[in-house]
């Protein structure tokens, strides 16, 4: 745990490792006010120059420091509203605890506190990132979750995501795995994790045995680009290749990024290389601190994994889903001109990006033909639709939990 120990998390603490502008050490000073910021002697090694400085042209390396100059008030920023990203108050399912969810029917999330660096594009943001966060934690959280999920046996997986959950102290870790194996019912245990891009040297040998002894099933790894893969971070992946855990590469698109065919082609080819399953191409979510910067269109990922289809073998190609109000939404690699009938949705309720429900016929009502037609003429599959809403770039699904409107990038394609 010395990485965690030896974070840069001010500018003081930063100024060890790198020299920095004025203007760039005024702008983390001014996030630092509302927002975490930390980075571990690792991830920096990989960053900084051999001469001390720091290229922050380069978008990967822009990943892990905040803005510089003032958020822009996009309708997507987390900064300009504070939204949640559809982690529902219904979902919150452990009284007196905010760190258990229950999204899906058969799973319970524990979601631990704390990351061993912050990237700014945290999907979690109000839980990572932000200073004034209610996602806190309180003395007897895992206490109060064990006891009801004793009483829950229709849960049968278990997962520790977070923040990060590898943050935990292999003894620690050790007691919270005999206390999941206690119970009957838990039948998978999984974990989301990032150490591969923050700390590879997390993954000892006593966590190795740990996950052996206490069958863990899966692990997903949060990979963004191929420069990623380190001898460290290679040698930390194929530690656990005894251990038998499923490894599943996890990828967030990120503009300027991955977001182009070259780049996401050679992290899917060396994911699979060494034993990370494709998994999730996820889309990059509103209300994070940095939508403005990292956010593509949803299509961009349509077009680069039709690309990809036939020149990667189905193991190292992974699904791209968007994260919404139900869950993950798979998003058809097709995308054709439509049109769909008006009284086969006349009934259908849409919940909106408010979080109410309204009719869909509203939220269509930017792409009704002209006259007195009864027919929308859209973009996408029937029920996966590109269109706009109070000038909105949207996409509209239907997802397990009904018709949703999920918010396309603002300069959408």
């Amino acid at each position: 745990m010395w990485q965690i120990r030896h974070r840069a998390g001010s500018l003081a603490a930063l100024g060890s490792y790198v020299e920095l502008p004025p203007d760039i050490s005024e702008g983390i000073a001014r996030h630092g006010d509302e927002y975490q910021f930390s980075l571990t002697p690792y991830l920096l090694k990989t960053l900084v120059n051999s001469d001390g400085t720091i290229d922050l042209d380069d978008p990967f390396t822009y990943l892990f420091f905040p803005p510089f100059e003032p958020f822009n008030v996009r309708a997507d920023v987390y900064e300009a509203t504070k939204k949640i990203n559809w982690e529902m108050e219904s979902e919150i399912c452990v009284p007196g605890s905010q760190l258990w969810q229950w999204k899906y029917t058969d799973r319970i999330c524990y979601r631990s506190k704390g990351c061993m660096s912050i990237c700014t594009y945290c999907f979690q943001a109000h839980r990572t990132v932000d200073r004034n966060t209610i996602r806190t934690a309180v003395k007897g959280d895992w206490e109060l979750g064990m006891d009801w999920l004793r009483e829950h046996p229709q849960i049968r997986e278990f997962l520790f995501s977070g923040g990060d959950p590898l943050m935990q102290t292999d003894d620690r870790l050790e007691e919270m795995l005999a206390d999941v194996r206690s119970i009957p019912h838990i039948e998978t245990i999984r974990f989301n994790s990032a150490f591969f891009m923050h700390s590879p040297m997390r993954i000892t040998p006593r966590l190795v045995e740990l996950f052996k002894r206490y069958n863990v099933t899966e692990i997903g790894v949060h990979v963004v680009h191929p420069r990623q893969f380190t001898e460290e971070a290679i040698e930390s992946i194929h530690r656990l290749d005894e251990t038998g855990v499923l490894r599943l590469v996890q990828i967030p698109l990120m503009r300027g990024v991955n977001d182009n065919l070259e780049t996401l082609k050679k992290l899917l080819e060396i994911s699979e290389q060494h034993k990370l399953k494709g998994y999730y191409l996820t889309h990059g979510m509103p209300w994070t601190i940095s939508a403005d910067r990292f956010r593509t269109p949803v299509h961009t990922g349509v077009k680069l994994l039709s690309a990809l289809k036939r020149h990667l073998s189905n193991v190292a190609f992974p699904e791209y889903v968007i994260v919404a109000r139900g869950g993950k939404m798979q998003v058809p690699l097709e995308r054709s001109t439509l049109y769909i009938n008006r009284e086969d949705i006349e009934n259908a309720l849409v919940w909106t990006l408010e979080d109410t429900q309204i009719q869909l016929t509203t939220v269509l009502q930017d792409a009704l033909v002209p006259g007195d037609s009864g027919f929308y003429k859209v973009q996408g599959t029937p029920e996966f639709i590109y269109t706009t809403y109070k000038e909105i770039p949207i996409v509209v699904f239907k997802g397990w939990k009904g018709w949703e409107v999920y918010m396309d990038d603002l300069d959408s394609d």
